[in-house]
């Protein structure tokens, strides 16, 4: 099967490509002029890397046309909240205007599946009644980034409705692991944990709001689902993928702090709270699971380990 992963050289499109190239198929990587490549540097040989830019129309279309995929994985974004607060046009370009640039080069020919990773980002503030969120909790988002989300949600679901563009849309909720960059809580976290080891810093640690609770799932478990849909789900059709449990952020910060070689103090930074933050999050991934049989499996005691671990060898 000839695959498009668009954003493929990123934390969780790497694991995806990875997972991939591993299962027989042939994989193309759509990357970023500039992009960072290591995190595939263990499956160069594997996979084709292409280099195109989602906002330029011509270029997308012209990659769309010479590989003819069977499969497309949309991954590619501004995927931190915190960016879409300082960028809020530069989010909607990239996230809304880029997927539909992909679905109008797809237009005439479209692929057997194309796979739109949205984000659980986009319910915003749900009442603790509707938790665990189910997919058919409306949309209330509180972001750039989620708005931006949501519009191409909306233009994904438009496409398949118009022109039979065979599309379903996946809303993960929080993941991270190994090859996480920064931007991101438990990756935050884990970074300043190992530069602090290494007397890069000072053993102190600048913390946000720690009172909120996430859904956090292995991003190894959420390429797995990725992949699944692209066999099993239905187009048309929205699937959360998320763990089910919700863990407090401050628990989170406590069970990496007790993988440290080194006493870290801890120090509230209000400036690092988002304008908006939801309290609650939590996904019920039940419709994906009847559809593909999918559960996660990685315990996130061994999440947070492997991240740890993959941060002291990057400092």
């Amino acid at each position: 099967m000839q695959c498009l992963v668009t954003g493929g050289a990123g934390f969780a499109g790497s694991h995806l490509t990875e997972l991939l190239a591993a299962g027989g198929h042939t994989v193309t990587v759509l990357a970023m002029p500039g992009e960072d490549l290591r995190r595939l540097n263990g499956i160069r040989t594997s996979i084709d890397v292409r280099v195109a830019d989602v906002t330029d129309r011509q270029a997308i279309r012209e990659t769309v046309e010479s590989l003819k995929p069977d499969v497309v994985f949309h991954l590619a974004a501004i995927a931190s909240v915190a960016t879409s607060f300082g960028a809020p046009s530069l989010a909607f370009r990239v996230n809304t205007q880029g997927t539909i640039n992909l679905l109008e080069a797809l237009r005439t020919r479209p692929p057997k599946k194309f796979i739109y990773i949205s984000s659980a980002d986009i319910y915003g503030h749900v009442p603790a009644r509707d938790i665990p969120i189910r997919e058919d909790n409306p949309p209330k988002p509180v972001s750039p980034y989620a708005a931006s989300k949501a519009a191409a949600e909306l233009a994904c679901l438009q496409y398949w409705r118009t022109f039979a563009l065979p599309t379903v849309i996946l809303r993960p909720f929080n993941h991270t692991g190994p090859r996480q960059g920064p931007g991101f809580a438990p990756s935050d976290f884990a970074s300043a944990i190992a530069r602090i080891e290494k007397g890069l810093d000072p053993p102190r640690l600048a913390v946000g709001n720690l009172e909120s609770y996430r859904d956090y799932s292995d991003v190894r478990d959420i390429v797995k689902a990725y992949a699944a849909a692209a066999q099993r789900c239905e187009a048309g059709e929205i699937y959360n993928i998320s763990s089910g449990n919700a863990v407090k952020i401050g628990d989170l910060l406590a069970a990496l702090l007790s993988r440290s070689k080194t006493e870290i103090k801890v120090a509230a930074d209000a400036s690092r709270s988002r304008p908006s933050d939801t309290p609650v999050v939590a996904g019920d991934h039940s419709k994906f699971t009847r559809r593909t049989g999918w559960q996660p499996q990685i315990p996130l005691d061994t999440t947070l380990t492997d991240l740890v671990e993959w941060w002291r060898k990057q400092v």
